[in-house]
């Protein structure tokens, strides 16, 4: 009892409780109004809309070109807080020559109609690519906040943030449909960025940085190397149903599955942003590492079994009260997908380890590997199995994944310790 009272106490202590009762809050607000916003639609505007967030992600990790894991990794050092000012100016501003070429590209993309099926979709895109600098900007203030382990205001700041986005985007939805949904979620990126702001304050861009930290470069280029193929592996799915499937309403079957699915990664989540800037903290110690790894691995492990059957139960019972008999085949889609995250659950500590270290070319290696067979395998068990398989292919994408970080972390350790 001494023992678990006492690790009790160290995790509130940390800031553990503060975000992951904030990330429950944010993302039940997030999860109702989906929910909300789902009964203001189509399912083919749902899926419209999940296939607009798939599209205009992969450009946010572009734009942001890894400055956010940049800043993550350097900030959590032991560093003069005007340095970290300095570090954080030199972030936005690179961070915004990349997000102007981005927003460059989408527009060029869209508009010869090589992204998206539709000539309506790639119109809307060019609208929602409007939130891309909004979101870059808000990643780097998290991580900064994060990398200073001021969790509890990091954790204030995305509660105000959340809060005022469901209540933006849940009326505006009501009122004005799809198009509501758009513009409304626009204007909440927007309103967003007051909270970290407030916290951060703005001197920041007046901070001159008499040197750039060593590797900041590295470290940003493989991350938006590693981050990019990984989201285009994860959101591959949405993408190749776009592209490859007739039945739109099917996709928001699919969609409204994975929106249970983002909520449960609201845990793991929580436990890799409590931990990363501690492991960069530790990266010398090799006992304190090498076993904090495995400890806290195992209960990740273990915790993701429990959040899957608990998400699973609440869709049981939500799915067809809200939505009726017709939305069956989204817990079909669901019970195959959280077997995706409870594999994944049990190596999400591992990237955390590899990047604290700072081998981060190995996090884009593996995502260099698993993310073709990921696509591969999602196309030809679409042809071969339907939309179920392409919810099959996820687990196979997650077994892939942990093959490969469980042998690349044994040689991460293995070189930083030698």
């Amino acid at each position: 009892m001494q023992k678990i009272s006492s690790n009790f106490h160290f995790l509130r202590n940390k800031g553990f409780f503060d975000l992951l009762s904030v990330n429950f809050l944010t993302q039940f607000l997030g999860f109702g109004s989906t929910l909300l916003v789902a009964k203001f639609v189509t399912p083919v505007e749902l899926g419209d809309i999940k296939i607009l967030q798939s599209y205009t992600a992969l450009f946010v990790i572009l734009a942001g070109f890894g400055f956010n894991a940049a800043v993550l990794k350097v900030c959590a050092e032991d560093r003069p807080d005007q340095e970290k000012l300095g570090i954080l100016r030199l972030a936005v501003q690179r961070a915004g020559v990349a997000t102007a070429i981005t927003i460059l590209l989408v527009i060029v993309l869209a508009l010869s109609g090589v992204i998206t099926s539709t000539l309506r979709l790639s119109l809307w895109l060019i609208v929602y690519a409007c939130t891309i600098p909004l979101q870059v900007l808000t990643g780097i203030f998290i991580v900064f906040l994060q990398a200073q382990k001021k969790i509890k205001e990091m954790a204030r700041s995305q509660a105000v943030v959340k809060i005022q986005s469901v209540v933006l985007i849940v009326i505006s939805t009501w009122a004005w449909g799809f198009k509501g949904f758009i513009f409304a979620t626009i204007a909440a990126y927007a309103l967003g960025l007051w909270p970290f702001l407030r916290q951060i304050g703005v001197n920041f861009l007046h901070t001159p940085l008499e040197q750039k930290p060593a590797r900041f470069m590295q470290y940003a280029f493989f991350s938006v190397l590693g981050n990019g193929i990984a989201l285009l592996g994860q959101r591959g799915d949405i993408l190749i149903l776009d592209h490859f499937t007739v039945d739109r309403a099917a996709i928001g079957y699919y969609a409204l599955a994975t929106i249970f699915v983002t909520a449960a990664s609201q845990v793991t989540g929580t436990v890799q942003s409590i931990t990363t800037p501690y492991f960069s903290e530790h990266a010398q110690d090799e006992t304190w590492f090498r076993r904090q790894l495995f400890l806290n691995q195992l209960r990740m492990a273990l915790l993701g079994v429990a959040v899957a059957v608990g998400v699973y139960v609440l869709a049981w019972i939500l799915v067809p009260l809200v939505y009726g008999p017709d939305y069956s085949p989204t817990l079909s889609f669901l019970a195959i997908l959280l077997i995706n995250y409870v594999i994944a659950s049990s190596t999400s500590l591992v990237g955390v380890a590899i990047f604290s270290l700072g081998f981060v070319k190995y996090n884009s290696l593996s995502v260099m590997i698993s993310t073709p067979i990921s696509l591969i395998t999602t196309f030809v068990f679409l042809t071969k199995f339907g939309i179920i398989g392409v919810a099959w292919a996820q687990v196979v994408l997650a077994l892939v994944s942990l093959c490969i970080n469980a042998i690349f972390v044994n040689i991460v350790l293995n070189k930083a310790f030698k």
